[in-house]
C-alpha cells in the first residue's frame, strides 16, 4: 500500500489537540477569498464538526495525512463562494481527495457549483460530499461526479428514494472516537457518514491511485449498507464536450463549453462526447471519455470507461422510482410550442426569468437534447402514465420546485393536456407570418400577445410576468 494519502477536510476547522498525528497544514479562507494560515485557537470551539470528521477519517484510514481548510464559522455557516478558492488551493497543492461534509439545498447555487465541480472533477479531484440532513436534494452531493453519502438509521424516509437524491452510499455515521482518553460517539447525521466513506475511499486509493470517479462511485455503492442501483446518473457532469456531426441551432446556451475541430486534435481538451446517432461514433476512441447519446439505438456495447447517459437512462429512473406521494401540489403550466419556434431558447430563458424572482421551475422538454441545456428530459408518457407522473412528483418534492412547465408539441397538445386534466395554465406559442403569437388560457380567460419578429429575452420576460401574475393571483385567493 502507498501510505500517507492526503485528505483535505473543507469544514469549520480542526482542533489539532484531538488528532493523533497532527495536521499537515491548516488554512482558512478569509472574507476576500484568500487562503491564509489558520492561527486561531480552536480549543474552545463548541461546534466540533470538522474535528469530528477528522477523527473519523483518522480512525478508519490510519495513515492518512489531514489538511484543514476552514470555510465555515463557529456556527457551521459559510458562503458557497468560499468553495472555489478552497478547491483551487487543493488543486495547486496536489490534494486529490476532498471530504466535504457540507452543501446547500438552494437551487440558485446549483449551476454555479456544477460548473465549479465539473472543472475540478475533470482534473481528477475526488470529492466525497454529504447530502442534506433535511432530506432534500443538496449540492454538490447530488452531482454525478461527486460521491454523495447519507447515513443509515435516518428518521427520514428518503433512503428508498436515494436515486432522486444523488446518493451513492448509505453508511454508518455513529462512530466511537477518543477525545483526551474518553470515548464518545458521533451523532447520527450525514456529515459523519461522509467522513467514514471518505476514509474507505482513501484506503482504496492508497492501493490504486489510478482509480477514477466512475470506479470509485461503483466501489462506494458496493460498500453501501443498502443495495444501490448501478445506473441512473443525471447528465450534469460535462465540462467540455465534442458534439459529433451536429451544431447548436438554438440560441439557447449549453450549460458547458462545446469544443469544435478535428476529434484527433481536440480529444485531449474534452471530457465528454455527445452523439445523435451511431454514425461515426464507433470510429472514435472514446474509452476514456464520458458519453451522452441522444439517438434511439442501444449503446450498451459502446466501450466507454466514463459516465454514460442515453434516453434509456431516464426510462430506468422512471421504472425504478419508488416514491409514493399524494399528487402534485404546485402549479402546472402546459406550454405548447410550434415546431419552427426555438423551444430550447424559450425554455432556458423562461426558466431563468422564474429563477430571477426566486421560483424554482421544473422545466420539462420531450426531446433528449434538453439535457444539454440543463432542462429536464421526459419521454412521452405513453406506456405507464402513473409511473411517469410519480417520477415527476418525486423530483418536485426532493428538488423543492415551485411549479412545473411542461413543453409539448403544438400538434399533440390535446393528447398531453389529458395527462394533467387539472393543469393550471396553458400557453400556446405559434408563428404567424413575420410575427409570433402567445395565447394564455387561465380559468376560462384568454390573453393574447403578439411578438413582432424574432422572440427576444424581453418577450419571454413578458410571458413570465403574465404567467406569474395569474398563478400567484390564484394562490392568493
Amino acid at each position: 500500500m502507498n501510505k500517507g494519502i492526503r485528505i483535505a477536510v473543507i469544514d469549520n476547522g480542526i482542533n489539532e489537540v484531538y488528532i493523533k498525528k497532527g495536521l499537515e497544514k491548516s488554512i482558512v479562507i478569509d472574507e476576500n477569498g484568500i487562503c491564509v494560515s489558520e492561527t486561531k485557537n480552536l480549543g474552545q470551539q463548541r461546534f466540533q464538526h470538522g474535528t469530528n470528521c477528522a477523527m473519523i477519517l483518522e480512525k478508519y484510514c490510519t495513515d492518512c495525512r489531514l489538511i484543514s481548510i476552514k470555510i465555515l464559522d463557529k456556527n457551521g455557516r459559510g458562503a458557497i463562494k468560499s468553495i472555489y478558492p478552497a478547491l483551487e488551493w487543493c488543486y495547486k497543492n496536489r490534494i486529490r481527495l476532498i471530504n466535504l461534509s457540507l452543501g446547500t439545498v438552494d437551487f440558485r447555487d446549483c449551476e454555479k457549483l456544477k460548473m465549479l465541480v465539473n472543472e475540478y472533477a475533470v482534473k481528477g479531484m475526488i470529492i466525497i460530499a454529504a447530502t442534506a440532513n433535511s432530506g432534500f436534494v443538496s449540492y454538490p452531493a447530488s452531482f454525478t461526479n461527486i460521491i454523495g453519502v447519507a447515513t443509515i438509521d435516518s428518521p427520514l424516509s428518503y433512503l428508498k428514494d436515494y436515486m432522486q437524491m444523488g446518493i451513492d452510499a448509505i453508511v454508518p455515521s455513529e462512530h466511537s472516537v477518543n477525545i483526551c482518553g474518553k470515548e464518545i460517539k458521533t451523532s447520527l447525521c450525514n456529515s459523519y457518514a461522509t467522513s467514514y466513506m471518505c476514509a474507505l475511499i482513501a484506503n482504496k486509493l492508497g492501493n490504486d491511485k489510478t482509480l477514477n470517479i466512475v470506479e470509485l462511485k461503483k466501489y462506494a455503492k458496493e460498500r453501501s449498507y443498502i443495495e444501490m442501483a448501478e445506473e441512473g446518473y443525471e447528465p450534469d457532469w460535462i465540462y467540455r464536450a465534442y458534439i459529433l456531426d451536429r451544431e447548436n441551432t438554438s440560441r439557447g446556451e449549453y450549460y458547458f463549453k462545446a469544443i469544435t475541430g478535428s476529434y484527433d486534435e481536440i480529444q485531449g481538451e474534452i471530457d465528454t462526447v455527445i452523439a445523435y446517432s451511431m454514425t461515426g461514433l464507433e470510429d472514435l476512441d472514446i474509452k476514456n471519455k464520458n458519453l451522452i447519446y441522444l439517438g434511439n439505438e442501444d449503446v450498451h456495447n459502446i466501450d466507454v470507461y466514463g459516465f454514460v447517459w442515453s434516453k434509456e437512462t431516464r426510462q430506468r429512473q422512471i421504472k425504478h422510482n419508488y416514491y409514493q406521494g399524494n399528487g402534485l401540489e404546485v402549479p402546472i403550466v402546459i406550454l405548447a410550442v410550434e415546431d419552427k419556434i426555438d423551444k430550447f431558447y424559450v425554455l432556458t430563458e423562461l426558466k431563468r426569468a422564474f429563477a430571477n424572482d426566486g421560483y424554482n421551475a421544473y422545466v420539462i422538454g420531450m426531446e433528449p437534447e434538453c439535457v444539454l441545456y440543463a432542462l429536464e428530459y421526459m419521454p412521452e408518457p405513453a406506456s405507464d402514465i402513473d409511473a411517469w407522473k410519480k417520477f415527476i412528483e418525486s423530483q418536485i418534492f426532493y428538488k423543492q420546485n415551485n411549479l412545473v412547465i411542461w413543453c409539448v408539441p403544438m400538434e399533440d397538445r390535446d393528447k398531453y393536456l389529458k395527462v394533467y386534466l387539472d393543469y393550471d395554465m396553458q400557453i400556446i406559442l405559434c408563428s404567424e407570418e413575420n410575427s409570433n403569437i402567445v395565447k394564455f388560457f387561465f380559468e376560462g380567460e384568454m390573453i393574447e400577445k403578439k411578438i413582432a419578429g424574432v422572440i427576444e429575452t424581453k418577450d419571454i420576460e413578458e410571458i413570465y410576468h403574465i404567467a406569474e401574475s395569474k398563478l400567484t393571483e390564484k394562490e392568493n385567493e
